[in-house]
């Protein structure tokens, strides 16, 4: 390994309180919140990443041991990744939100959410992947429009160089800088007033970071660690469990927060697993994990003589490995058999590359035990059948889970990262970030023609009461027994559906299809929705039509429908098994910048059906690139499942009922036609709406 050069210079602590008075001032002067300056520092801090990349490889090397693929993967492209996904949408996420859920009367108040930056934000990163767990809130940060000092780890100094580097040569250092040190310097940081800490590390540093931030009422967000539980099933797929577990031990050479501190095993299959996971390390590391580039090491000699200790006191029985190098700070990846809960790789985080194997007689047992040893760990990853698994997503809490997979929830970028009850509070990471550094803050305008209407809040009250309550009271729809109490006219009003929207959707599809206009009281309730639930309820209901007209139309009156669809402005693509003349009139009205072959042919699916072809054509026509839907329009039961199979339609129905298809097979289980139809449309638009 290369020798660390230099040192790492701190920074002064009598400079501490000026630098946070510098970013607070910063902040105070509206410097940041204009949109255009935020993706502009965001974009100047994307190439200054993307310009030091090579010292950020060589800086993780001597760090951490982290090969070039895991420091891409892990830290440069994710960062990068990171900044590109938020510069695209921050201009979607700023604007002003409306309030769902208003009564008739409030909404004229016009109650919306404003997102205002909290303000000057202390970030304090951690050694394991110091580049990402840094940069990543401070990226939240500032597309928030907060101003930021970062405090990265001091047991990654090459990194913290680098990092300094950056931020100081590429983007605005009145508002965002970078404070280097280490315990002490932390604490002269904690004792400035600041809008928000960010911490991600340890339970005990956490403590007393939150104690500090309570003494000036400063919210916190704490991305910690835990005592991560694997349960493994009789029913599990043994070999693809013990890769994907190893994998999770393995990956920075298991300096992982949310990876599994221990794996319970169904003694049925545990000789399998054992085996399973021998073989998957000879595939991983042919020539030894200690002779690639591709497995890390342990940060710094205190963290290496930890886990020999650790491993010095269990009584468990070493399995797999063993292998260690104190002066590389070495730790081959190690597989342990313990037979009790009580064992110190089970009761204490190892964060490392050792895999504490306990045998259980049954899933009681362990979801027993999962609950004993941490009862909010971080993470969570049961492997069985589906039953099994969400059995344990039901009865052990998580911040998050993997099922069937390792830290796999933890490597998406764009889904909300965070812990619960000990092992975290808050969320960030894509919109998250954003959130996260953001104060949802609740606006109305109540307008002045409105103050006949208001009347009944001023005093003198008397009179009053009876008319508030005509105003406000909400009707329970329960009875004392806390049973719903059913209504046979509700149910015949809104065609069977949970609610009223629902009820909408179904009156919209019958009337379309049957080719009844629609009726103004739908147009009326559509146009009185708040936005963006009006937006999304239009949609629905263009989607309705689009549907029921393809429904409508036979096989042979292309034309007809291509008619409908240029008045409509739809632009869609259309599949069927002939390669036609209306087809092709079809691709070339609506999708004139693409090119086709004829891909098409009347023979596409023989001797069965081809979803990868169907698919195949839904790409081709830019069903990723916008298109807002492909409806393929066929005249047989393999035409409806091989589309569905493919995913190359969102809705797909029948034209031709000349054989039969009066119910036709949707995922699995036959159901009526518009119901079919009404499925697909109601889940999401009743969910957006509401």
């Amino acid at each position: 390994m290369a020798s660390t050069p230099g040192e790492l210079k701190y920074t002064p602590l009598d400079t501490i309180p000026a630098i946070a008075a510098g970013v607070r001032n910063a902040f105070n002067s509206h410097k940041t919140k204009p949109v255009d300056f935020r993706l502009t520092q965001l974009r100047k801090l994307y190439w200054g990443i993307n310009d030091n990349e090579a010292a950020l490889i060589q800086a993780c090397k001597q760090d951490i041991g982290k090969g070039t693929f895991e420091t891409y993967l892990a830290e440069i492209d994710w960062c990068k990744n990171d900044i590109v996904f938020v510069t695209q949408n921050l201009e979607k996420w700023v604007k002003d939100e409306s309030a769902p859920d208003m009564p008739l009367a409030n909404k004229f108040l016009n109650p919306r959410f404003r997102k205002d930056p909290l303000g000057a934000v202390l970030i304090i990163g951690p050694y394991n992947f110091p580049m990402n767990l840094a940069v990543t809130p401070l990226v939240g940060a500032m597309a928030a429009g907060c101003t930021a000092i970062l405090k990265p780890s001091e047991n990654a100094p090459n990194v913290a160089r680098v990092l300094q580097h950056i931020v100081e040569a590429s983007i605005d250092t009145s508002c965002y800088g970078i404070v280097q040190g280490a315990v002490t310097e932390t604490s002269a940081l904690l004792d400035e007033k600041w809008d928000k800490i960010f911490y991600t590390g340890g339970a005990t540093v956490a403590k007393i970071i939150a104690k500090k931030a309570a003494e000036t009422l400063t919210p916190v967000t704490l991305e910690l660690g835990g005592r991560n539980p694997a349960i493994v099933t009789k029913n599990a797929n043994v070999r693809l469990a013990a890769r994907r577990l190893l994998w999770g031990k393995t990956h920075n050479a298991g300096q992982v927060c949310i990876s599994q501190n221990y794996t319970m095993v169904d003694k049925e299959i545990l000789d399998a697993f054992i085996a399973e996971t021998k073989a998957a390390l000879k595939q991983f590391y042919p020539h030894g994990a200690k002779n690639t580039a591709d497995f890390g090491r342990i940060v710094n000699g205190r963290q290496w003589s930890r886990l020999k200790k650790m491993l010095d006191e269990t009584r468990g029985k070493i399995v797999i490995g063993g292998d260690m190098d104190e002066g590389q700070r070495y730790l081959e990846p190690t597989v342990i058999l313990v037979d009790s809960q009580h064992d110190s790789l089970v009761a204490e985080e190892s964060f490392g590359p050792l895999m504490p194997i306990l045998p259980v007689e049954d899933l009681d047992t362990a979801i027993r035990i999962a609950g004993e040893v941490h009862r909010t760990p971080l993470g969570l990853y049961p492997f069985g059948n589906k039953q099994e698994t969400d059995r344990v997503m039901r009865e052990v809490q998580s911040g998050g889970v993997s099922v069937n997979d390792s830290i796999f929830h933890g490597s998406i970028p764009t889904l909300p990262f965070g812990g619960v009850g000990d092992s975290g509070q808050g969320a960030y990471r894509g919109r998250s970030s954003f959130d996260c550094f953001s104060h949802r803050r609740s606006v109305t305008t109540t307008p002045g023609w409105m103050e006949g209407l208001l009347d009944v809040r001023y005093p003198p009250y008397e009179g009053k009461l009876a008319k508030f309550k005509k105003m406000s009271e909400l009707k329970p729809d329960f009875d004392r027994e806390g049973k719903v109490k059913f209504s046979l006219i509700s149910y015949i009003f809104n065609l069977g559906a949970g609610s009223k929207t629902g009820g909408l959707v179904r009156y919209a599809v019958v009337l379309f299809v049957l080719g009844i206009p629609r009726s103004t009281d739908i147009l009326d309730h559509i146009h009185s929705l708040p936005q963006p639930a009006q937006d999304e309820a239009q949609t629905a209901v263009r989607s309705i039509e689009r549907a029921a007209m393809v429904e409508q139309v036979p096989q042979p009156g292309l034309n007809e429908l291509i008619s409908y669809l240029e008045t409509q402005g739809v632009r869609m693509g259309l599949c069927t098994r002939n390669f036609d003349a209306p087809v092709t009139h079809l691709l070339q009205t609506f999708l004139p910048d693409k090119a086709f072959s004829p891909i098409i042919t009347r023979e596409f699916r023989p001797p069965k059906p081809d979803p990868a072809g169907i698919l195949h054509i839904a790409q081709a026509w830019g069903l990723e690139d916008g298109a807002e839907s492909v409806i393929m329009v066929g005249d047989s039961m393999d035409d409806m499942v091989a589309g569905y199979k493919a995913g190359a339609a969102t809705v797909l129905l029948s034209s031709k009922d000349n054989d039969g298809l009066e119910r036709h097979e949707y995922t699995g289980r036959a159901i009526d036609r518009l119901d079919a139809l009404v499925g697909m449309l109601e889940e999401g638009f009743e969910e957006r709406v509401r």
